[in-house]
């Protein structure tokens, strides 16, 4: 009888503790995502300065030219004049979905152009920085850290395309895209 006692008190702790541990692990994937996102933002300004254009960093990809933050060689592998990295101390990972893809790249892609001013209307060219694996709700609470308007809805415009961070609205409603630096 008290074995069947101390069993209903460690399932009833597990029910109420487990969602806290969930949630707590989930509020620690959004707070590397956002801190990763605040320093590339640096990164690539600092790349900028140094080497008067935009880096491409795809951290999936095999080849090295693709790693500007990392490695001085551009697409054709041809080294980058004035190139003073590595920008970044470590590759970059997907904190929300681990081995999920993420790039870093210079867009004007209607899908991947940011809305800063909120008038529903893209806002030219950026570096983007795009992270797959994403669900809404963690879409939300980036844009509400970076943007301070994930609850919102601005006249027509939602917290899915205001602002830095933008809701990929094609086929993949898992991309999220975070505009670190308007080119």
């Amino acid at each position: 009888m008290e074995v069947i006692g101390v069993l209903a008190v460690i399932a009833i702790i597990a029910a109420v503790a487990t969602p806290q541990i969930f949630q707590a692990i989930q509020d620690a994937k959004i707070t590397s995502l956002v801190q990763e996102a605040n320093n590339l933002k640096a990164a690539v300004a600092t790349y900028y300065k140094d080497t008067g254009t935009w880096p491409r960093h795809i951290p999936s990809r095999t080849e090295d030219h693709y790693r500007q933050l990392m490695r001085n060689s551009d697409s054709s592998g041809n080294p980058i004049s004035g190139w003073a990295g590595p920008y970044i101390e470590s590759e970059l990972t997907n904190p929300i979905t681990p081995g999920g893809y993420l790039d870093l790249q210079v867009t004007s892609s209607a899908a991947y152009v940011c809305d800063l001013d909120g008038d529903g209307n893209g806002d030219g060219q950026f570096v983007v920085y795009r992270v797959d694996g994403v669900n809404d709700a963690i879409a939300q609470e980036v844009s509400q850290m970076l943007d301070r308007d994930g609850a919102q809805t601005t006249g027509t415009t939602s917290w899915k395309v205001a602002g830095r961070v933008k809701r990929y609205n094609g086929n993949h409603s898992s991309i999220l895209v975070m505009c670190l630096a308007r080119v």
